[in-house]
């Protein structure tokens, strides 16, 4: 037990914790330097915000990919995002506005939606607005405004003037976390704004996530649990309990 120990060592002693074991609890940390679970948060937050470790309920793990570049992103976990997207575009029905955000799942459904479905899709990113062009039957509008590298959308105040006038059917939400007590986060200040105001302008709210993002938490907050309608995760011993508390919440929850 250290009961003098600075910031700086807390922050060094749970990051080479979380190398060594891969998980640090907030029991375990305030333990371990005789401090409140409160305090213990705080240095969880703290460094999560910076990127250097992932918040999950009660604990911490180690950084997650969110920082890699898109193309490396999307390849993770590909075979698990393809039937999660898979059992997400079939939620799409025809002649319905549907809004897409940025994100690698994203982009998976759209590569899953039928050639003949036909329905409007308006979009913020460049890839996913792409991949619904090979369709005939789509109507595609991609917003316009700053492109930013990190999220690979576009960000910035006239994609929010525009989404402001649309009244979607369906919104497809991208979150790198979801957690039952904070709500849909994401790492990047703007691009949680748009995802907020494209859920704000949709009638329903359908989230994918695949396992590292259940119970995760990130930087900025786009919006609470209840504004999704419905989440398709996958299948976890890990994650059970996070999904539990989440269905608790009033989200309708589909596993694939």
């Amino acid at each position: 037990m250290q009961a003098t120990a600075s910031p700086d060592e807390r922050r060094s002693f749970i990051l080479k914790a979380l190398q060594e074991t891969g998980r640090l609890t907030t029991a375990q940390l305030s333990s371990h330097f005789d401090i409140s679970e409160d305090s213990a948060r705080r240095d969880f937050r703290e460094l999560s915000a910076e990127g250097m470790i992932q918040r999950v309920h009660g604990a911490a793990l180690p950084a997650t990919s969110a920082s890699q570049p898109f193309k490396s992103r999307y390849k993770v976990s590909s075979g698990t995002k393809a039937r999660l997207a898979k059992l997400a575009a079939a939620r799409i029905r025809e002649g319905q506005v549907v809004l897409f955000d940025g994100g690698t799942t994203n982009l998976a459904i759209a590569t899953q939606i039928s050639k003949t479905l036909a329905f409007s899709a308006i979009t913020s990113s460049p890839q996913i607005a792409t991949a619904l062009s090979e369709s005939r039957n789509v109507e595609v509008i991609l917003l316009g405004g700053v492109f930013d590298p990190r999220s690979q959308m576009t960000v910035g105040s006239a994609v929010l003037d525009a989404v402001q006038r649309v009244r979607a059917d369906v919104c497809f939400t991208g979150v790198h976390g979801l957690d039952a007590e904070i709500g849909l986060t994401t790492p990047y200040y703007d691009e949680a704004l748009t995802k907020a105001a494209m859920i704000a302008a949709s009638s329903v709210v359908i989230a994918v996530a695949t396992n590292d993002k259940i119970g995760f938490c990130a930087a900025h907050k786009i919006s609470e649990l209840d504004s999704v309608d419905l989440l398709i995760a996958e299948r976890s011993e890990t994650a059970h309990t996070q999904l539990e508390e989440i269905e608790h919440c009033g989200v309708e929850v589909v596993l694939g």
